[in-house]
């Protein structure tokens, strides 16, 4: 997040002059809106004008455009059909001075485009990447890169559900490579630049409440496994890999134990294939709960989170052929401990009958589907490396 403070001077004593805080300083070519935070300590206008010659544009609009103290406003971005990047300054300005910022905005077929995703396959058939579950007929999957030092890889991936705004699993490797420790956490909170506006959660303000009260927003790939780059961690506040959570005895509570455990596995391990999910399954004749994003949209709360992974350790004497697996299962409530035991574990295999989900389809290939299938059934609360 960037802060910019005023320049110019006078007015009042008491009236100091604005400073706005902007997410980001490129919007993509789809017209997506962003969010800019207003801090001023009197009323305040904003205007915004082209780069080279002043005039007012008129494909951004504020939302409010004038106002009075700190406040949330919406810039909405048209779509920009040029094959030109165009740009704008946003001005905020009250009688004590003025905080300006350039706002750019990407040309028409510069949106970043996901990996294909054929029905019933992979994410991407030549990747073999280990991570990933079964794709469902008819769903759709999307990937997002990132760098870490000098190298192009993968950040996660994830499947997403249309109907309930939320992403049934994320998937990405994890090792003590990827994880880092270069940078803290950005709260970078986002648009996903793979999805329309209209079709995933706004959450720069958090949920609002919903129909059964207040929710958090609950990472799926959490920010902590992404600390190589504000690059690779901003990718992790995306709407997309948020879902609402109950924050006191669950997120901030067991789930954030849980995580720390999946760390803890990945930093003795060479990589943990890692796939994080959410569960809605109501019974049938209850009303399914809900958040509402910043523009109303409904996301469904989960009944129930997993976690289950894929652990390879070359010289490991645990599993087969190098390779061990997991499967945690947390209803979604609130817990009255923090701690992860085996109790809460069961088998990749088992998870899959729960969940009627194909997890890990690359593995056969690799070990064969006999060994494969071992892995899979292992028992991990019988296995005490895990705990």
């Amino acid at each position: 997040m960037l802060a910019l403070s005023s320049c110019g001077s006078g007015g009042k004593e008491d009236v100091l002059p604005p400073i706005v805080e902007v997410k980001t300083a490129v919007v993509e070519a789809g017209g997506y809106s962003q969010f800019i935070y207003v801090k001023a300590s009197s009323s305040w206008r904003i205007t915004i004008t082209s780069v080279d010659g002043g005039e007012p544009v008129d494909w951004i609009i504020a939302d409010p455009s004038s106002g009075s103290g700190d406040m949330d406003v919406t810039l909405k971005v048209e779509e920009n059909k040029s094959e030109k990047e165009r740009s704008a300054v946003i001005t905020v300005e009250n009688s004590a001075g003025k905080a300006s910022k350039t706002i750019s905005q990407k040309a028409k077929g510069s949106e970043v485009k996901p990996d294909p995703t054929p029905s019933g396959g992979n994410l991407s058939p030549k990747t073999g990447w280990m991570e990933l579950p079964a794709i469902p007929e008819g769903m759709d999957a999307f990937t997002h890169s990132m760098t870490v030092g000098s190298v192009s890889t993968r950040n996660y991936s994830f499947l997403w559900d249309y109907s309930n705004l939320v992403a049934p699993w994320v998937a990405y490797p994890l090792c003590k490579w990827n994880i880092g420790n270069n940078i803290k956490r950005t709260n970078a909170w986002g648009l996903d630049p793979l999805l329309p506006e209209g079709k995933q959660p706004v959450l720069y303000r958090g949920f609002s409440k919903g129909n059964n009260g207040w929710y958090a927003r609950g990472h799926q790939i959490p920010s902590a496994d992404r600390l190589t780059s504000y690059e690779s961690n901003s990718m992790t506040f995306y709407g997309t890999n948020m879902t609402p959570q109950i924050q006191d005895g669950f997120n901030g509570d067991i789930w954030a134990t849980l995580e720390g455990k999946v760390r803890s596995w990945a930093n003795s391990s060479d990589t943990l294939y890692v796939v994080t999910g959410c569960v809605i399954d109501y019974p049938e004749g209850q009303t399914v709960k809900y958040a509402l994003d910043n523009y109303g949209k409904k996301v469904s709360v989960p009944t129930a989170y997993y976690k289950v992974v894929l652990r390879y350790m070359k010289n490991s004497t645990v599993g087969y052929s190098g390779y061990s697996a997991c499967a945690v299962w947390l209803d979604h409530k609130v817990y009255s401990t923090k701690n992860i035991d085996s109790k809460y574990s069961m088998s990749v295999k088992d998870l899959e009958k729960k969940v009627g989900m194909d997890f890990f389809v690359n593995l056969p290939a690799v070990v064969g589907e006999e060994m494969a299938a071992k892995i899979e059934s292992e028992n991990p609360s019988k296995v005490s490396w895990w705990w």
